[in-house]
């Protein structure tokens, strides 16, 4: 836990600024976790204490699968990816900075992969189109669309994107994975506490997943969504001149 904070910066400043280039400038501590309360036995922890002047999109896991691509340089490679929604009901259009990882019950982290040529057979796979990192680089190298200083991504009002993140390959052994995922709220601060720390705190999504089956099972190309729920972030950022 911190202390009460002495200053904090507007959340339009961290907003114009990005909370993409927060993390890109300063190496972060390791997080300390909040939870919010959980509704006993329900499948999700809703939380009550949004304001008003916050807005948060909305995702919803649909299928974890695998996929070994027959062509391109990953061919032969299995990867494991999530196809999900991404939601804007928040009554206006909105910019956002969107990072999906995942943690193994063995504490082995995944980062959602830039890979296009795997993405390609992603969508092969499952026959449709999928928005995901390629899409995001494509739309930030379009000159058309003027001078861009930060990595947003722009989602319409009312606006339902079906979307997929790619992973490695999940070691067998890994039984339970919880998915993180940030920029989904502007619920975000930056803090000065008492010591003079800078600490961010933030509103995230987590994600936690189950597959059946032991490392011995060959069919476990499937995943069940235990339950989501919504914590507070507190990450102290160290700047590079400290």
């Amino acid at each position: 836990m911190f202390h009460p904070a002495e200053r904090r910066l507007s959340i339009e400043k961290i907003l114009l600024l990005g909370i993409g280039f927060f993390l890109s400038v300063c190496p972060c501590a390791p997080a300390q976790e909040d939870a919010d309360s959980e509704v006993p036995g329900s499948t999700e922890a809703e939380v009550t204490d949004f304001q008003e002047d916050k807005w948060t999109l909305d995702i919803q896991p649909v299928k974890f699968r695998m996929v070994t691509p027959r062509i391109g340089g990953n061919k032969g490679k299995t990867y494991w990816y999530m196809i999900y929604t991404l939601e804007n009901k928040t009554g206006a259009d909105r910019n956002f900075f969107l990072s999906i990882t995942a943690k193994s019950d063995r504490k082995k982290t995944y980062s959602d992969l830039f890979l296009p040529s795997v993405e390609r057979a992603i969508q092969r796979q499952e026959g449709r189109p999928l928005w995901g990192k390629a899409d995001k680089f494509k739309k930030l190298k379009d000159k058309s669309a003027g001078d861009r200083k930060f990595s947003y991504t722009r989602i319409k009002d009312g606006e339902k994107r079906l979307c997929v993140a790619v992973f490695n390959e999940f070691e067998n052994t890994s039984k339970n994975i919880t998915i993180r995922t940030t920029g989904l709220s502007n619920d975000i601060e930056v803090i000065i506490d008492t010591d003079g720390r800078t600490l961010l705190r933030e509103r995230i999504r987590l994600m936690h997943l189950s597959r059946p089956g032991d490392e011995y099972e060959v069919t476990l190309d499937s995943f069940k969504n235990l339950r989501m729920e919504w914590q507070k972030e507190t990450t102290e950022i160290k700047f590079k001149d400290e």
